[in-house]
């Protein structure tokens, strides 16, 4: 084992401030401060986020700091670095990130702070492809565990030193942080030539704030370590959110583990393991498009059993998310999963046993339709299905035929599970009781609407719960108007007869925009037309 380079950071004496040795003059544990110079504790206004605070001065000895004088933690039981040694170390098959410090601990303003003094060691064991984060605290072993896996983020922010250090922190005695990183690179990238033959890739993610470069580049070469083959992972400001949307609504939250296990246990290569665990099948098309990003799209419509058909829609699906603006994506996102499972099923119930000849094209420009289409025949009971497939309904005819014949089955009163708040606050009489909201709660209720706009609403039995709703507005007669599809909190569609997007009655639009402004709903669809004026106008 040799040491192949150092740096240190700080110093205990009082009379050397951040400009002679990198060390910071302030620490603060969320909403609890002390100073370095006159050791005073004072509260910190925590709903000030860090990225706004350009100094702060003690409101004890009148002391300024400046940003970069300021270690800060939005957790109570963060450890902040106060004195630093880095320490990279080279061994046969392993490499250690070593960093040793004397740590800083603000419980509450009440008290006095408490100093630990913590050791953290990363070690990227090449030959095993396996990484292992420790931290000791007054050398005692507090945390163990394996990383390399996208989960890290979320578990070690806050929780190691490297989250502090800003990639060009003031180094006064050894190498820049920069340079740190660059030579533990070069020193993984050298070690899996050598013992895997691995072909040189590359290491460094550059689209990351300088505040947590470090912090993510480590990171990602502890992933790259136990997944040589996988994209760069960009561990930035919008990670957890894009990680939310495009990974943890498709895929369990510890999936990258169970791909690594079929890695070992079958000694398969990285995307082998992930097709076999996403289900996808190993193409070309496929691998060339694998990404985390694509995931949820690949997973989505790779169950179409045409591949040919599977990669035109990809294609299209792709294209289409690549030309939205960020406001666009996220505003169509929330319904896309559902339209392409519905074009999906469809293909592979329908498609291939009573419409064959029927292009892909005209899926994708009757995705909303092919939803209820969906919904309706998993309402259907087996005779209609039967009928149905034994009649070879033309699909023009598909969505009314089923609609009447899901209304007209004969089934027991079944009372769906909303609670009484949601009833309540959609249950409204507006324009002097000419007009009543009234949310659906139970499927006698659904089929009556059903039959009386004509629409596929009776579908819906096994889909209505406290996260969607459906709210008929009816005049003083009783009589049915619009129908709205409610989900979380948002109106997702708003038709009229046969299905009639409301716009097309200007009376019945107003009604829907006044709705959604007592019942406080967005208006997420293009159902309803929103005037300028319109509070809702941002949201919709």
């Amino acid at each position: 084992m040799k040491i192949i380079a150092e740096t240190k950071i700080g110093s205990r004496e009082k009379y050397y401030n951040y400009h002679n040795n990198g060390v910071a003059g302030i620490f603060i544990n969320k909403d609890s401060a002390v100073c370095r110079y006159c050791s005073s504790v004072f509260q910190f206004n925590s709903m000030c986020h860090y990225e706004a605070i350009e100094e702060i001065s003690c409101p004890i000895c009148g002391r300024h700091y400046k940003k970069s004088e300021i270690m800060f933690s939005g957790a109570y039981d963060s450890y902040l670095p106060y004195v630093t040694v880095f320490k990279i170390l080279e061994m046969k098959t392993k490499i250690k990130l070593k960093i040793c410090y004397t740590a800083i601990q603000i419980k509450d303003i009440q008290s006095y702070p408490n100093v630990y003094y913590i050791k953290e060691v990363f070690t990227f064991d090449i030959k095993n492809s396996d990484v292992i984060w420790e931290k000791s605290k007054d050398n005692k072993l507090i945390e163990k565990r394996e990383i390399g896996y996208i989960t890290d983020y979320e578990q070690l922010r806050e929780h190691s030193a490297l989250w502090f250090f800003h990639i060009r922190h003031n180094i006064k005695s050894g190498l820049s942080l920069n340079s740190l990183l660059k030579i533990l690179r070069d020193t993984i990238q050298k070690k899996e030539n050598i013992i895997h033959n691995y072909t040189k890739k590359s290491l460094y993610v550059d689209n990351v704030d300088l505040k947590h470069k470090l912090f993510a580049n480590v990171l990602n070469l502890a992933h790259k370590v136990r997944f040589w083959d996988s994209e760069n992972i960009i561990y930035n400001r919008n990670f957890l959110r894009n990680k939310s949307l495009l990974l943890d609504n498709f895929v369990d939250v510890n999936f990258e583990k169970s791909i690594y296990i079929l890695m070992v246990t079958k000694n398969i290569s990285y995307h082998r393991a992930c097709f076999e665990y996403l289900s996808l099948p190993y193409t070309k098309t496929v691998l060339k498009n694998f990404s985390y990003d694509n995931i949820f799209l690949l997973k989505l419509i790779y169950k179409i059993k045409n591949i040919n058909i599977a990669n035109f829609l990809f294609s299209y699906y792709k294209s289409w998310l690549n030309s939205l603006t960020y406001m666009d994506f996220m505003y169509n996102f929330s319904s896309l999963p559902r339209k392409i499972e519905a074009i999906c099923d469809f293909y592979n119930l329908f498609v291939l046993k009573i419409y064959p000849q029927l292009h892909p094209t005209k899926l994708l420009e009757n995705k909303q339709e092919l939803i209820d289409i969906m919904n309706l025949w998993y309402s259907a009971n087996n005779k209609i299905k039967k009928n149905f497939i034994r009649h070879k309904i033309p699909f023009s005819k598909a969505h009314d035929w089923l609609s009447i014949e899901v209304a007209k089955q004969a089934e027991q009163e079944i009372r769906f599970h909303i609670s009484k708040n949601i009833i309540n606050r959609f249950n409204i009489y507006m324009m002097n009781t000419k007009f009543q909201c009234s949310c659906i709660n139970k499927y006698s209720k659904l089929k009556y609407i059903a039959k009386q706009m004509k629409n596929c609403s009776a579908g819906y039995k096994d889909r209505i719960n406290n996260r969607l709703q459906l709210v008929v507005i009816s005049d003083n007669s009783g009589k049915p108007k619009v129908l709205l599809e409610i989900n979380q909190d948002s109106i997702v569609q708003a038709k009229l007869y046969r299905n009639v997007p409301v716009f097309r009655d200007n009376l019945l639009n107003d009604l829907v925009i006044e709705f959604a402004q007592i019942a406080k709903l967005k208006v997420a669809t293009d159902d309803v037309y929103m005037k300028q004026d319109t509070k809702l106008k941002c949201i919709a």
